[in-house]
């Protein structure tokens, strides 16, 4: 391999391909939605990617075409621009993006998600005390704030003087622009339901899967509040969740979390559900009581299934008493 080309590909790749790793890490944070944010992050990514090559056009003009392909055909929304325009962090700058694609996609998702008429010309009212400062948003506190307060929670303590905007501008900017927590969720389920316990009904798996992964960001939480570490969620091997509601954050258990607690078990799990301490192996059948409101119970937990062909297997064939 020849060094003379091999470090400079090197230098380029990271000139070009770290201001985008920054925008995935905003987009997959689990510290508040990104959706106020991606839109200038990627902005701001391209600028980056310029600098980092010099500035000359020739030099980047290749990147942000294959940026501006994917961004424009396959990752732009409307909602983008809306968010974009309702975070103040953006807005309320000098620097703010004036291009017409912003305003177009805040009235496209005014139209959309605001259906009556009399709401909707409030809030087009509304913007305009938003735009110039006045009113709450003038306050010294709303000024001092909108820069280290997060977005959701800024409009819902400013926004008072303008509700049907603060409603919209909560909505928005609320909304997640990552599947990241529905993959992890996926995970949990194929922990769950595998090849010898497949017999499951939906309402038993869905039970497990939900103590399962509650558990695992009630230990997450105590973990990162004993630690004060916020987690990176690309180089981490077990991704935390952007669902942290879930977890009580009030909760008074202990902090220190041993490594074993980590150690989760589906019948662990079933045990809970269950109200017991020991999970019976006769006729590898176990009936639940009726818990939370589930009608019917949570019956036929586990069937020791054998795997076709295993010679270690001591069963010939399932039980019919087990059906």
């Amino acid at each position: 391999m020849d060094e003379r080309y091999f470090w400079p590909s090197v230098a380029y790749a990271l000139k070009t391909t770290k201001p985008l790793v920054d925008v995935l890490r905003l987009v997959d944070s689990e510290k508040e939605p990104a959706m106020g944010f991606i839109y200038g992050a990627m902005d701001a990514a391209k600028e980056q990617i310029a600098k980092n090559l010099g500035g000359e056009e020739s030099t980047y003009k290749e990147i942000w075409k294959i940026l501006d392909d994917k961004w424009d055909f396959q990752l732009h929304r409307d909602l983008h621009a809306a968010a974009y325009y309702l975070n103040p962090q953006f807005k309320w700058e000098s620097n703010f993006s004036t291009h017409p694609e912003i305003k177009s996609g805040l009235s496209k998702c005014m139209e959309r998600l605001i259906p009556d008429p009399s709401d909707f010309t409030k809030v087009d009212e509304q913007l305009d005390e938003y735009r110039y400062k006045r009113g709450f948003f003038g306050m010294r506190a709303a000024l001092g704030s909108y820069k280290t307060h997060a977005l959701v929670e800024w409009w819902d303590h400013f926004g008072d003087q303008v509700m049907e905007l603060r409603f919209f501008a909560m909505r928005v900017p609320g909304l997640t622009c990552s599947s990241s927590a529905c993959e992890r969720n996926w995970s949990t389920f194929n922990q769950v339901h595998t090849k010898r316990r497949n017999r499951l009904s939906t309402t038993k798996l869905n039970s497990l899967v939900y103590i399962m992964y509650n558990k695992k960001l009630k230990l997450r939480y105590l973990q990162n509040r004993s630690s004060k570490k916020d987690d990176d969620p690309l180089i981490n091997q077990d991704l935390p969740s952007d669902d942290e509601w879930i977890a009580n954050p009030n909760d008074e258990e202990s902090t220190k979390v041993g490594d074993e607690e980590l150690n989760l078990d589906v019948d662990e799990m079933a045990n809970e559900i269950r109200g017991e301490d020991d999970i019976g192996d006769e006729d590898n059948e176990i009936v639940f009581d009726d818990v939370d409101g589930f009608e019917d119970g949570l019956n036929n937990y586990e069937y020791d299934l054998p795997i076709p062909n295993d010679p270690n297997s001591n069963h010939n064939s399932v039980d019919e008493n087990n059906d």
